[in-house]
């Protein structure tokens, strides 16, 4: 093993390097890399499905200029606005339902949704529901089970238990919950044969209708209970958008006759230099979101982003012996003694040539290299 240390910290950050690289070919069932492996960063990058693959893999910086979901957005401050945090718990005792939603592309809100559950809690908030988790049907017999489900008391996710979880700042937000004592739910639509067949509305309308059912009947099974649910986009709007569609949060607050404070972090950005609350653009239906943040332009240094320095991470430098010297190379660092299955707490995927960082809590790692291959024409044409 290589043990290196990062420098001029208070609080250390020491890497447990392997001593040597080899080589796997990427596993049959494992898609997320080979999403990677397909992706050319010469190429346009604006394909939402590229975008959200280099997100996972903590390459925000590679789409940024491209995506959507970094495009400033100028919505007017709510005038003494005052603190966003606050706020937000303020408007949380009025309720116990609080909906924030989030860009698939943007690790910032994951780190932004960890804030605010660890504002709720005092406030009794105990169940964190989250769209990303894999959610079997429990009659179904021989399904198969994801970790979090067959060890629940595991202090971090792991890359099956959901989709998006693979990216460390969902890792992170996992890990947060745990540790607050947050019950961890799912609610996504289970999927039937056949499904994709119907029209993009009625499968809008059934998927919409299946979370926000799931999530009304844990309300009714555990009274007095407090949730916080964590969603993507359009999933948090609270009233029908202008042509009709009733997303989730609509459709909870019919079903169950509580007023959710709902959070939108999609429908406005980079208007200042710090978190803010904004005004609702006019030409969105009224009460769409009760509040909407604004956070600023996303910046990078080193190819990552740099809101996590200010939320504690140490920039540090990848070791120049495990850098690639082709195609991509995925970086990974875990708590030293922490199972590989483990959602690390940076992944960061690299190219020849690049000077890109870990960002790291204080603490020690474990690192581990996965190559990953060119896709081959035949991947590629799928």
């Amino acid at each position: 093993m290589l043990w290196l240390s990062a420098a001029g910290c208070a609080e250390r950050v020491t890497l447990i390097a392997p001593a040597t690289v080899a080589a796997a070919p990427i596993p049959k069932d494992d898609y997320k890399l080979r999403s990677l492996a397909e992706i050319d960063p010469a190429r346009p990058l604006a394909d939402e499905m590229v975008g959200q693959t280099l997100s996972m893999f903590g390459r925000e910086d590679l789409i940024a200029a491209t995506s959507s979901d970094y495009k400033p957005i100028a919505c007017p401050p709510i005038a003494g606005g005052g603190d966003v945090i606050e706020t937000i718990v303020q408007r949380a005792r009025q309720t116990s339902v609080v909906i924030v939603n989030e860009s698939h592309e943007r690790s910032e809100h994951r780190g932004f949704a960890a804030r605010v559950a660890r504002a709720l809690r005092p406030l009794g908030y105990d169940t964190l529901a989250m769209e990303t988790l894999n959610n079997p049907d429990p009659t179904v017999p021989n399904q198969f089970l994801p970790p979090y489900r067959k060890r629940p008391d595991q202090p971090f996710f792991e890359d099956e238990d959901g989709y998006y979880l693979s990216e460390a700042g969902f890792g992170r937000l996992g890990r947060e919950a745990k540790t607050l004592g947050y019950r961890l739910i799912p609610y996504e639509e289970r999927h039937q044969p056949g499904d994709d067949k119907a029209s993009w509305d009625v499968r809008i309308a059934r998927r919409e209708t299946a979370q926000a059912r799931q999530l009304a009947d844990y309300i009714a099974g555990h009274p007095g209970a407090k949730l916080l649910v964590h969603v993507g986009y359009s999933h948090a709007s609270e009233v029908p958008l202008a042509n009709g569609q009733k997303w989730m949060a609509t459709r909870l607050k019919a079903l169950t006759g509580i007023d959710p404070l709902t959070v939108s972090q999609t429908t406005c950005q980079g208007g200042g230099t710090k978190d803010r609350l904004a005004q609702l653009p006019a030409d969105e239906p009224a009460g769409l979101f009760d509040l909407v943040v604004d956070h600023p332009t996303a910046r990078f240094m080193r190819g990552r982003p740099v809101w996590r320095v200010a939320a504690g991470d140490r920039v540090v430098s990848i070791p120049k012996a495990l850098r690639p010297i082709k195609g991509w190379r995925v970086i990974e660092a875990r708590p030293a003694g922490e199972t590989e299955a483990s959602v690390p707490m940076d992944r960061v995927a690299i190219r020849p040539g690049e000077d890109i960082a870990l960002l790291l809590p204080p603490g020690r790692y474990q690192l581990k290299v996965v190559d990953v291959p060119a896709a081959t024409p035949l991947e590629q044409a799928k």
